[in-house]
């Protein structure tokens, strides 16, 4: 045999390894805050800084000429000698109302129903309220801004601790957390998860449950109850009892938390000019600057060490939090202009008119990551002359038309919508027909396209959708 000796060393080994810095991680998590939840943040940041303070937001341009205009006014008819004081007059102006007592004018603003908040503004106060190590509070509030719009976690665990410089344990103990507090099912990673959570949080999870979810979904969405009932070894009465169950669970968990009256505001707002053309602004949050005194403070020779040193590490804090706040709104007005370029066509004419436009691509005409224009969508509404829609309503694939361009799939699916609302109740368009109409019109797309659109739609086959009489 051959003499085997063990002998130690060091040896060297390179390799690439992407770190995001605090600053970078803090500018992500302020671009993915829809404004409500921004506006939480602001006041947490207000809360903890004392260098920080809310300044008076400017008025706008037409604002502010009128407000001139007035006080010339006001100054040539000299008005100064019989004024009196803005909280003695306002005071006595009636409130809007359609009559009735003082009273009841008086309760008038409290009958005006408040937005409410969205599930990632819900989650992110309570993530900032619970005592959570740092590293696991950046996780769960990377996972929150993650979260799609049923509240599934799509982004794999290995993209989340790259993002938030954690480990796997890190990104998996936040994940936990995050489902903790969130509406049973949200945080999941697939269908079979979400309905698991449901159960659980509800008592009802059994083995058999379990294994139902874990072996037979796919015999279940094919509508093969007899392999099933083999598969589990249980009688078909077993199985129509846990299906009972099953249909009691919410598939879109992370929809609950919001209803059709609900309002949003918009984060952008793109309008229309004199000229045609269009020009975006951002609704801007509560506005905060660094108080003049702080700053002041700290070019004097008499402080202390121990407050300098707290001035100035307050004052770091708060440039790198201002910096990041720029950053989302100068990403936001990016994107915005980039949309009124690519779907202006879509702004003037409705939705047949939208233009293909995917993440990647709008990435590129940006320079930036697609995953820094996914956190810049997440959540966000756009107030346009088409109405108030959601910034992931300005994207879709497309298909090839016979003019020879790309027509949007949105678009695709507005004609569909529009054959079948004026199709004959008693003789309904079935799906080839469809495909053979939008063909005729030059958009050749397959039968199984268009039941693929038509499910989407939320729109029944054919067959459910004819009128007997």
């Amino acid at each position: 045999m051959s003499d085997q000796r063990l002998s130690a060393g060091l040896t060297g080994q390179l390799e690439q390894r992407l770190h995001l810095s605090q600053n970078m991680q803090r500018s992500l998590e302020l671009l993915a805050l829809p404004l409500p939840a921004l506006d939480l943040r602001l006041e947490e940041e207000l809360a903890g800084n004392p260098l920080l303070t809310e300044e008076e937001s400017p008025l706008p341009e037409s604002a502010a000429a009128a407000s001139e205009e007035k006080q010339q006014t006001e100054d040539e008819n000299d008005y100064e000698s019989n004024s009196i004081l803005a909280d003695e007059w306002c005071d006595q102006l009636p409130l809007p109302g359609n009559g009735g007592s003082d009273e009841e004018r008086g309760d008038y603003f409290s009958t005006i129903p408040a937005p409410p908040p969205s599930l990632n503004s819900l989650l992110t106060a309570e993530i900032h309220a619970l005592d959570l190590p740092e590293n696991i509070r950046k996780c769960a509030l990377e996972i929150i801004s993650a979260l799609d719009d049923d509240g599934f976690l799509k982004t794999p665990p290995a993209d989340l601790a790259m993002i938030c410089n954690a480990g796997m344990d890190e990104v998996d103990s936040a994940l936990k957390v995050v489902q903790d507090i969130a509406p049973a099912g949200v945080g999941a990673r697939n269908l079979p998860e979400c309905l698991k959570l449901q159960l659980i949080r509800k008592g009802q999870l059994t083995p058999v449950l379990e294994k139902l979810l874990d072996e037979g979904v796919s015999d279940l969405e094919k509508n093969r109850l007899d392999l099933l009932v083999k598969k589990l070894m249980i009688t078909p009465g077993e199985l129509e009892k846990m299906l009972k169950i099953l249909r009691t669970l919410n598939p879109h968990p992370g929809r609950q938390e919001s209803s059709a009256g609900s309002v949003v505001i918009p984060d952008l707002v793109i309008a229309r000019n004199q000229d045609g053309s269009y020009t975006v602004h951002l609704r801007e949050s509560r506005k905060i600057g660094i108080q003049g005194y702080y700053e002041k403070l700290l070019n004097d020779d008499t402080l202390s060490a121990e407050d300098r040193a707290f001035l100035t590490e307050k004052y770091n804090g708060a440039k790198e939090f201002l910096r990041a706040l720029e950053m989302r709104g100068t990403t936001l007005k990016q994107l915005g202009d980039l949309l009124i370029e690519v779907q202006k066509e879509f702004l003037d004419r409705g939705v047949e008119f939208l233009k293909p436009l995917t993440m990647k691509q709008a990435a590129e005409s940006l320079g930036v990551n697609e995953s820094t224009v996914s956190r810049t969508v997440a959540g966000k509404y756009a107030e346009t002359p088409q109405g108030v829609l959601p910034l992931k309503n300005f994207f879709s694939t497309g298909v090839n038309s016979q003019s020879g361009g790309d027509v949007s799939n949105q678009a695709v699916m507005e004609k569909i919508r529009q054959l079948i609302a004026q199709e004959e109740p008693s003789s309904p368009l079935s799906d080839e027909a469809i495909a053979g109409l939008l063909k005729k019109s030059g958009i050749p797309v397959a039968r199984r396209t268009v039941a693929k659109y038509r499910d989407i739609l939320k729109i029944p086959s054919s067959s459910l959708r004819k009128k007997f009489f």
